[in-house]
C-alpha cells in the first residue's frame, strides 16, 4: 500500500511541471515531387506579436508535432534550404489540429547574386536528435560520409564499428530508410559526402512505440543521413581499382541511381588489402548470435546451438582477401506502400597467426600459465537479404512486413601449439590441427498490424515474429598431447565430429493505448512466446584397423534439447506535458525453461520463474536545446542451449570446454541518465550520459585446472596442467559507466576540437577451483579530435583515443596490473596545384603493462600523390604505399 502511495505521489508531483496541451501535425512536401522535406524548421508564432511558442524540424516522411498549444490565434511557418517559407494562418481550439500535407515551393535563384554571409550552425537538439550540418564540417571533395562523421563531436569510428555519445551505432539511415540493413560501416563507408545535408544522430523506439506514441526508454542508438535535395534525382558514385607490388591490387565502388522515391544503389568491392566489410550480421548464420535474450524485459529472440565455439566466425583478424556485392532498394509503390530492401553477398579467405599467453589467478595455481601459437586459414561465405514493406491500407489501419535471410559457409584450417608451465618447468603441452566445415541458415519475419482510433491517443497492434536457424557441419581434429610427469607420455587424438543444431521461435504482443484527458495515456500490453532448440553431436575415433572414423565416441556425442515459454502482461502510464514527460510501466512475467538431453544419458529438468519487471523513462526539457533523460528498466535472460548442453568441446584439449543443463536465468538491472545540449550560435556540443547494471544469477565460466591427470565426463582424461570451463550461475556481477563529450570551434585556427571522457568499473565474477573469484577492471578514457574547417582542398584529421587501466582479482593479488594503451591517427588531405592530390595517413599503437614480451608500440603509415582527371576533376590516378614501416599488428587483453 505504501508503494501505490508514493507511486501516486510521484505521479502528482510531476504533474505540477506539467501543463494540459493540444497539438498540431502536418506534413511539409515538395509541391512538385511531392517528395518529404526532411530536416525542415517548423515555427508556430503567435499573434499578434509573433512571439515563437513551439518549433521542431521534421522527421524522416516530412511530418511534425508541436505539443502543448494553448488556444489561441497562430501562423505556422516553415524554413527550408532552396524553398521559399511557407506561412499559414492557424487557429487553435481545444483537441488536436491537423493539418495534412503542407506542399512548398522551390526558390527561383540567380546564382549570381547570391552571397553567403550566414555561418552554419554546427549542431542543434530536436528533442532526443542531435542534428549536425555537414555543410559546417569541411572535407575533401572525396571523402565520404564516415569521413565526415569523424569529425562530429561525440561520434568515434574505430575497429570496423561507429559508436555515437558513448553507444554502438546499430542502424544509418538515409533519409529516414534503411541503407544495407543493419550495417552502418556499409553506408558510411560508400556513401560520398557530398550528398549529404545532415547528420542526425537519435535513439530509435521500436516500431511499435513509434506509433503509440508510448516511450517506454527502450532505444537503440541510429544514424539518419539526409541528403541534399539536389541530389534525390540522378546518378552518381565512384569507381576505383589499383595494382600493386607482391600482386597486391583493390577495386571496387558504389553506383546510385536516384529518381524521387525510386533509389538503387550498388556496391562492389575485390582487394587483397585486407579491406574487410564484415557486420554482426553477416555472421548470424554460424553464430547464432541472436540467442535468447530479454526484450524489454522479457524474453525474445531465437534459441542458438551447437557446441561452443563450433560456429563461432567473428570479425577477422590477419590478412584478408575479400570480395563482395550489396544491392540496396528503396521506392514507393503507388501512394500507399513503401518498400526497402538489400541483398548483400560476401566471399572472403583469411589467414592470421596469433599469440596467446595466460596468467592463471588461483593462489594454489599461482605461477602457472600456458602459452600458446596458433596459424589459421578461413574462407567464410556470405549471402545476406532484408526487406521491409509498409502499407497504408486507409488513414487508421496500415501493416508493416520484415523479413530477414543469411545464409553462411565457412571452411576453416588451424593448427595451435599449446604449453603449460609450473614455474620453470613443463605440466602439458598439445600440438593439434583443428579443421571445421560449417553451415548456417537464419531467417525471422516481423509483422506488424497498427490501428489508430478516431479518438486521438488511442491505438492497438499487434506484432508476429517468427524465426528459425538451421547449423550444422563437420570438424576433424588430430592432436598429439604430451604429459611431462617424470617421463614424457604423449597420446594421439584422431577425431571426427558431426554437428546439427536448429531452432525456432513464434512471439505474438498486443498493444492497446488509452488517452486520459489531453495529457497523458494509459498503455496495456500482453506478450507470448515460444522457443525450441535441438541439437546433437556425434563424435568417432579413427581406427587403424579399418582406416575410417567409425569408433563412435559416447562420451564426446550428446543429444540435447530445450523449450522456453514466456507470458508477459503489463499496462503503464504517460504524463506529457510542455517541458517533461513521464513514461511507468509494471509487467508480470511468467516462464519456463525446459531442458532434456537424450544421449547419452536420459534426464529432464525443468524450471519456472516469475518476475515482476518495473520500468521507468522521464524526460525533462530545459530549452529546445537542452534536455535530460533518466531511465530504469530490468531484463531477464534465459541461457542459451549451447550454454546449457552438457557435452564436452574438445577443439583444444588442453581447455576443454561444456555446458550446464542446471543454469538458470540471469535478472538485470539497468539505470541510465543522458545531459545533452547545445548552442547553435556558438556551435557548441555537450553531451554527458551515466549508467549502471547490476546482474543477479550472472552465466559466469567456472574454470577447473587439474594438478595431475584427471578423468572428467565420464572418462575424458584431462592432462595434467590442463583446464575445463564450465558455465555457472554466480551474483556479484556489475557495471558503472561515464561517457561525456565536448564539441567546439577553434576559429583562430580554423578547427574543430572534441573532447571525449569515458570512465567504466566493471567486477565480473567467476569460479577457480571451487573458489568465488572477482574480477573487478577500471578503465579511464580520453579522447581528443582536432578537425579542419579551411576548405576542401586542406583536409585534417587529428585524433588520440588514451585508456588507462587497472585489473584486480579478489582470489590472487599478486597478478593485479595495471596497463596503458593509445591510439592515435593523423590524416592529411591537400589538393594543389590546380588537381594534385596528397594524401597521407599515419596511425600510432601504444599498448604497456602487458605480459613480457606483449608490450607493443608500432606505426602504420600509407601515402599516395594522385593527379585529378576529366571533365570537373572526377578522375583520379594515383600512387599509394602501404604500411611503410612494415609494423602491423594487433593485441588483445582479456581478465576474467
Amino acid at each position: 500500500m505504501k508503494k501505490t502511495l508514493l507511486l501516486l505521489a510521484f505521479f502528482s508531483v510531476a504533474g505540477l511541471a506539467l501543463s494540459q496541451s493540444n497539438s498540431v501535425f502536418g506534413r511539409a512536401v515538395d509541391g512538385a515531387s511531392q517528395e518529404p522535406l526532411i530536416g525542415a524548421h517548423v515555427q508556430l508564432l503567435q499573434l499578434p506579436d509573433s512571439t515563437a511558442r513551439a518549433s521542431t524540424t521534421t522527421n524522416e516522411r516530412g511530418g511534425f508535432m508541436l505539443q502543448d498549444i494553448a488556444p489561441g490565434n497562430y501562423v505556422l511557418k516553415i524554413s527550408y534550404l532552396g524553398y521559399e517559407t511557407y506561412t499559414k494562418p492557424v487557429e487553435m481550439d481545444n483537441g488536436p489540429l491537423r493539418l495534412g500535407q503542407l506542399a512548398m515551393t522551390e526558390e527561383a535563384l540567380n546564382l549570381e547574386q547570391v552571397q553567403v554571409v550566414e555561418r552554419l550552425p554546427a549542431a542543434s537538439q530536436q528533442g532526443d536528435t542531435t542534428q549536425f550540418n555537414a555543410g559546417a564540417f569541411k572535407v575533401n571533395p572525396d571523402a565520404n560520409a564516415e569521413d565526415l562523421i569523424r569529425k562530429m563531436p561525440g561520434v568515434v569510428v574505430e575497429g570496423g564499428k561507429v559508436q555515437a555519445q558513448g553507444e554502438d551505432v546499430q542502424q544509418v539511415l538515409v533519409d529516414g530508410k534503411p541503407f544495407f540493413g543493419n550495417d552502418p560501416m556499409t553506408a558510411l563507408r560508400n556513401l560520398p559526402a557530398e550528398v549529404i545535408d545532415k547528420i542526425q544522430v537519435f535513439d530509435q523506439l521500436s516500431e511499435q512505440a513509434q506509433f503509440s506514441g508510448f516511450n517506454t526508454g527502450e532505444t537503440t542508438k541510429g544514424i539518419n543521413i539526409i541528403t541534399k535535395p539536389s541530389m534525390r534525382n540522378g546518378q552518381f558514385g565512384r569507381l576505383y581499382a589499383g595494382y600493386g607490388t607482391d600482386d597486391r591490387y583493390q577495386a571496387g565502388g558504389i553506383v546510385n541511381f536516384f529518381k524521387g522515391d525510386t533509389r538503387v544503389s550498388v556496391i562492389g568491392q575485390s582487394n587483397n588489402v585486407n579491406q574487410q566489410n564484415f557486420s554482426t550480421e553477416d555472421l548470424v548464420g554460424i553464430t547464432g548470435s541472436s540467442g535468447r535474450g530479454g526484450r524489454g524485459g522479457g524474453g525474445g529472440g531465437r534459441p542458438g546451438g551447437g557446441s561452443v565455439g563450433d560456429f563461432l566466425v567473428g570479425q577477422q583478424d590477419g590478412i584478408s582477401t575479400t570480395h563482395a556485392l550489396g544491392l540496396n532498394y528503396m521506392d514507393k509503390w503507388g501512394k500507399k506502400v513503401e518498400v526497402s530492401g538489400s541483398y548483400f553477398f560476401n566471399l572472403s579467405d583469411n589467414e592470421a597467426s596469433q599469440s596467446l599467453f595466460q596468467n592463471y589467478v588461483s593462489d594454489a595455481d599461482f605461477g602457472q600459465t600456458y602459452d600458446e601459437q596458433s596459424l589459421s586459414k578461413n574462407r567464410n561465405t556470405n549471402h545476406r537479404f532484408n526487406f521491409r514493406l509498409e502499407y497504408d491500407i486507409d488513414s487508421t489501419n496500415s501493416i508493416l512486413v520484415r523479413p530477414r535471410f543469411s545464409f553462411q559457409q565457412n571452411d576453416g584450417r588451424e593448427t595451435t601449439t599449446g604449453l603449460s608451465i609450473l614455474g620453470s618447468g613443463p605440466l602439458s603441452s598439445t600440438n593439434y590441427r583443428y579443421s571445421p566445415e560449417l553451415s548456417g541458415l537464419d531467417f525471422s519475419n516481423s509483422l506488424l498490424w497498427r490501428h489508430r482510433f478516431g479518438k486521438a491517443g488511442r491505438t492497438f497492434s499487434i506484432n508476429l515474429n517468427t524465426g528459425y536457424n538451421d547449423k550444422e557441419g563437420e570438424r576433424y581434429l588430430l592432436s598429439e598431447n604430451t604429459i611431462f610427469n617424470g617421463n614424457a607420455v604423449s597420446d594421439t587424438l584422431d577425431q571426427f565430429s558431426d554437428l546439427f543444431s536448429d531452432g525456432w521461435n513464434l512471439e505474438a504482443s498486443a498493444n492497446y493505448t488509452e488517452p486520459l484527458g489531453k495529457r497523458s495515456q494509459l498503455q496495456f500490453n500482453y506478450e507470448w512466446g515460444y522457443e525450441k532448440g535441438d541439437s546433437e553431436q556425434e563424435t568417432y575415433d579413427f581406427e587403424e584397423s579399418s582406416q575410417k572414423y567409425s569408433g563412435f565416441n559416447q562420451e564426446l556425442s550428446n543429444t540435447f534439447n530445450s523449450t522456453y515459454v514466456r507470458q508477459e502482461a503489463g499496462t503503464g502510464y504517460s504524463l506529457r506535458g510542455e517541458k517533461g514527460s513521464l513514461n511507468a510501466r509494471v509487467s508480470l512475467q511468467w516462464s519456463e525453461l525446459e531442458s532434456e538431453q537424450v544421449f547419452p544419458e536420459a534426464g529432464q529438468i525443468s524450471r519456472s520463474f516469475f518476475n515482476v519487471l518495473p520500468s521507468l523513462f522521464y524526460r525533462y526539457s530545459f530549452s529546445r536545446q537542452e534536455n535530460l533523460r533518466i531511465g530504469y528498466r530490468p531484463r531477464t535472460s534465459p541461457p542459451s542451449i549451447t550454454q546449457l548442453q552438457d557435452v564436452v568441446d574438445n577443439s583444444n584439449p588442453l581447455r576443454l570446454r561444456m555446458g550446464n543443463p542446471e543454469l538458470e536465468q540471469s535478472y538485470s538491472h539497468r539505470l541510465f541518465a543522458r545531459y545533452s545540449k547545445t548552442n547553435p550560435e556558438k556551435s557548441s556540443v555537450f553531451y554527458a550520459m551515466l549508467s549502471g547494471q547490476l546482474t543477479d544469477n550472472y552465466v559466469a565460466n567456472s574454470t577447473f585446472t587439474t594438478r595431475r591427470d584427471t578423468l572428467i565426463a565420464d572418462g575424458i582424461l584431462l592432462a595434467q596442467g590442463g583446464q575445463l570451463i564450465r558455465s555457472v550461475n554466480l551474483d556479484g556481477y556489475w557495471n558503472v559507466r561515464g561517457f561525456v563529450t565536448i564539441g567546439r570551434p577553434l576559429r583562430l585556427l580554423k578547427s574543430n576540437l572534441n573532447v571525449n571522457l569515458s570512465a567504466d568499473y566493471t567486477q565480473q565474477p567467476g569460479e577457480v577451483n571451487g573458489s568465488v573469484n572477482y574480477a573487478r577492471n577500471t578503465r579511464l578514457g580520453l579522447g581528443l579530435v582536432l578537425s579542419s574547417n579551411i576548405s576542401k582542398n586542406v583536409d585534417f584529421t587529428i585524433s588520440s583515443q588514451s585508456n588507462y587501466g587497472t585489473a584486480d582479482n579478489t582470489l590472487s593479488t599478486a597478478l593485479n596490473t595495471d596497463y596503458f594503451n593509445q591510439s592515435s591517427r593523423v590524416g592529411l588531405n591537400l589538393i594543389f596545384l590546380n588537381g594534385f592530390v596528397f594524401n597521407s595517413e599515419l596511425n600510432h599503437q601504444l599498448y604497456t603493462g602487458l605480459s613480457e614480451g606483449f608490450d607493443q608500440n608500432f606505426w602504420l603509415w600509407s601515402l599516395s600523390l594522385g593527379r585529378k582527371l576529366f571533365k570537373n576533376q572526377r578522375g583520379e590516378v594515383k600512387l599509394t604505399a602501404f604500411d611503410l614501416l612494415e609494423q602491423n599488428n594487433s593485441i588483445q587483453r582479456n581478465v576474467t
